[in-house]
C-alpha cells in the first residue's frame, strides 16, 4: 500500500441526478460497472477522510448548452464545504452567456474548467474555443482537457488537434488527462511546452474495453509534468487500486514522489500566486 501524501489531480462528481445518468451510461454502453457504489456526497466524504491525500481535483463537464452556470453553482459550494477539494467549472462551447459564464466562474473562485473534447463533440482547436482560452489566461487559470483518443476515441480527439492550441496559446496553462492516450505525442509535447501538463488518471489497469498505457520511458521522461489522477469514482476497481497502478510503476522515488505530490503542489502554489 502507497502511504505517502498525495494530490489527486483527477475525480468526478456530479449533482446525483445526471451522475446516476452517467452510471446508467456506461452500464448499458460500454459495460462498465463503477466499482464505488454511493452518491455524490459519499465520494466527497472519501476523499476528504482518506488521510493520504492533501487535496484533490474534481469536476463534471457540461454534455448540452445552457447548464454551465447550475453546474458551477454546484461546484462553488463544494470548495465552500469540503476542505481538500478544489472543484473546477465547466463550460459548453454552445453556451449562450459563454463569457460572462466563464468570467463569473472565475469571480467566485474556480480556478480552473474541464473540457471533455470527446463528450462534449468539440475538437480543442475549435475556434468557439479561443475566447475561452484568452479569458482563462486573462484570469491565470487552466484548463482540464479530455483530448487523447482513449478509451473511445472519436473525431474530436487526437494530438493533430490539440497540438494547434499549443501552438497558438503557448501561455494557456493544460492538463490532459489519461496521459494523453493512446498517443505518446502529448508526453512527448510535455517536454517542449512549459505550460503542458498530464494526470495519470485510469492508466496502466485495465478498464472493460481496453487498457491506457504508454511505455514508461515516457513517463521517466517526463515525471517533473506528469500529476497523479485515479479518476474516482469513474473506475471499475477500487480507489486503492488505482495508487497501485502508478506506485508499482518502476520509477525512482523521486520520481514516485514528484508524480503523487510534488508537481501538482508545485502547480497549484503557483497558480495561486499569481491569482492573489
Amino acid at each position: 500500500m502507497y502511504t505517502n501524501k498525495l494530490i489527486d489531480f483527477h475525480t468526478h462528481v456530479f449533482p446525483d441526478k445526471l451522475y446516476n445518468a452517467i452510471k446508467d451510461w456506461f452500464i448499458k454502453n460500454a459495460g462498465w460497472d463503477f466499482y464505488f457504489k454511493g452518491s455524490s456526497e459519499d465520494v466527497l466524504n472519501f476523499l476528504e477522510k482518506d488521510d493520504r491525500i492533501i487535496k484533490y481535483v474534481c469536476f463534471g463537464y457540461a454534455h448540452k448548452p445552457n447548464i454551465s452556470e447550475k453546474l458551477n453553482e454546484f461546484y462553488i459550494n463544494i470548495n465552500q464545504v469540503f476542505k481538500k477539494a478544489i472543484a473546477l467549472g465547466c463550460f459548453h462551447q454552445d453556451d449562450d452567456n459563454l463569457k460572462i459564464v466563464l468570467k463569473r466562474a472565475f469571480s467566485k473562485g474556480l480556478i480552473g474548467f474541464k473540457l471533455h473534447c470527446q463528450v462534449q463533440k468539440v475538437s480543442p482547436d475549435d475556434e468557439r474555443l479561443y475566447k475561452v482560452y484568452d479569458i482563462v489566461m486573462e484570469n491565470n487559470g487552466f484548463i482540464l482537457f479530455h483530448a487523447g483518443t482513449g478509451p473511445f476515441p472519436n473525431e474530436f480527439v487526437g494530438f493533430r488537434h490539440f497540438e494547434k492550441v499549443l501552438k497558438k496559446f503557448p501561455q494557456l496553462k493544460c492538463v490532459v488527462a489519461h496521459l494523453g492516450c493512446f498517443e505518446e505525442s502529448f508526453l512527448e509535447a510535455s517536454l517542449f511546452y512549459e505550460n503542458l501538463y498530464l494526470d495519470t488518471s485510469y492508466t496502466f489497469i485495465a478498464n472493460p474495453t481496453n487498457i491506457m498505457s504508454v511505455p514508461v520511458e515516457f513517463v521517466k521522461k517526463a515525471s517533473h509534468k506528469i500529476f497523479f489522477g485515479s479518476d474516482f469514482p469513474g473506475i471499475c476497481h477500487s480507489y486503492e487500486d488505482s495508487v497501485k497502478a502508478i506506485a508499482k510503476l518502476p520509477l525512482t522515488e523521486e520520481e514516485r514522489s514528484n508524480i503523487f505530490y510534488n508537481n501538482a503542489n508545485d502547480f497549484l502554489q503557483k497558480l495561486a500566486k499569481k491569482r492573489s
